[in-house]
């Protein structure tokens, strides 16, 4: 019978490296809350609308749930109504997401919380199972670049579901009040245990991703209002599932180790706080031209990138203005474009 060791999360060995990651993240985040964040306002609010952006189709991207990049804008200021199935689950996440981001405060981890969430998440859709746990057996199935699927798991049967996913949060919040681990192992845990459950017919990665935000807010990680960890996970997407693999053999059996999805969790982490720092950094220091920004991010990415992400690494200016920036840089040759339409992208001219 599975259980869930929050005492011990099954013996589980911190590493030297996790430790280091904690420390830095705590670091940074203490850097960020000492300076005068009132200066940033602008440069906050922008990055807040660009996460939620980003947040919303990194996570339905995942899942293979994609719409136009003018449409997706539409949606999320809600100035239109979804057209297709896609739409209307990406509409659902724009709700959840908002919600979290402005009511986390109000919102416990408990069994009934999850559910309404789910409800919400497929609020827009006509499928009738949003809100309510699995009635069938499902797997885990990694789908690669290529088409193929791995199954990758084998979740507790459907009417186990309901008592897992109680003892879930009841042994999170327990071990949140007893304070035996740091706040950022047991979030990276529960997230990786809400996986594992796989509660739902559909939507299990979305909400797991909903969760980890959900999870960091109490613990006063709030770095996903204005990074997008969807984004960053999105990113190296075959990491992420490595991790998951790895940590899932023996979970069943209580002997899982969760060391590989937490240490995989805690660089996510950080490396949203040191993204937030960098655009903070950027505000104090001499402003620079929005055409010389878009080079700086070519060339720290050194690969092409799409017009959104080029916006999300450039928070003190707007989307026309990156626009412009954009048209000036490949008119005079020094980028270049690649690509139409979606999947557009620019590169610097060698």
């Amino acid at each position: 019978m599975k259980k869930f060791d929050y005492d011990s999360l099954n013996d589980l060995i911190i590493t030297p490296e996790m430790t280091q990651k904690i420390i830095q993240i705590s670091e940074i985040r203490g850097k960020i809350e000492a300076s005068d964040l009132q200066s940033h306002d602008s440069v906050l609010e922008r990055l807040v609308e660009v996460a939620k952006i980003q947040s919303t189709d990194a996570s339905n991207g995942i899942e293979g749930i994609h719409t136009s990049d003018t449409r997706l804008k539409q949606i999320m200021a809600k100035k239109t109504m979804p057209r297709n199935r896609s739409e209307e689950e990406i509409s659902g996440y724009r709700d959840v997401l908002d919600l979290i981001h402005q009511q986390y405060a109000y919102i416990p981890i408990s069994s009934g919380t999850i559910l309404t969430l789910h409800k919400h998440l497929f609020s827009f859709t006509a499928s009738n199972w949003g809100g309510k746990f699995k009635d069938i057996n499902n797997q885990i199935v990694t789908t690669f670049k290529d088409g193929s699927e791995e199954i990758r798991f084998d979740p507790p049967a459907a009417f186990l579901t309901p008592n897992l996913i109680d003892d879930l949060c009841s042994e999170f919040n327990k071990a949140k009040q007893l304070d035996k681990f740091p706040s950022l192992i047991l979030n990276g845990a529960f997230v990786f245990d809400f996986v594992s459950i796989h509660p739902f017919r559909d939507g299990n990665g979305r909400m797991s991703r909903l969760l980890t935000l959900l999870v960091l807010y109490p613990s006063n990680y709030g770095v996903g209002r204005y990074i997008s960890l969807e984004s960053l996970i999105e990113k190296i997407k075959s990491q992420y599932y490595q991790a998951l693999k790895l940590s899932s053999d023996g979970w069943n059996n209580n002997k899982n180790d969760y060391g590989p999805f937490i240490d995989f969790f805690l660089s996510i982490v950080l490396q949203a706080y040191r993204e937030l720092d960098s655009h903070l950094e950027s505000t104090i220091n001499k402003p620079k031209s929005v055409t010389m920004l878009i080079i700086d991010s070519l060339q720290n990415e050194l690969k092409p990138m799409s017009k959104r992400d080029i916006m999300a690494t450039i928070p003190q200016y707007g989307q026309s203005s990156i626009e412009h920036g954009l048209a000036d840089l490949t008119t005079s040759g020094k980028i270049h474009k690649l690509g139409g339409g979606r999947s557009t992208k620019y590169v610097l001219v060698v």
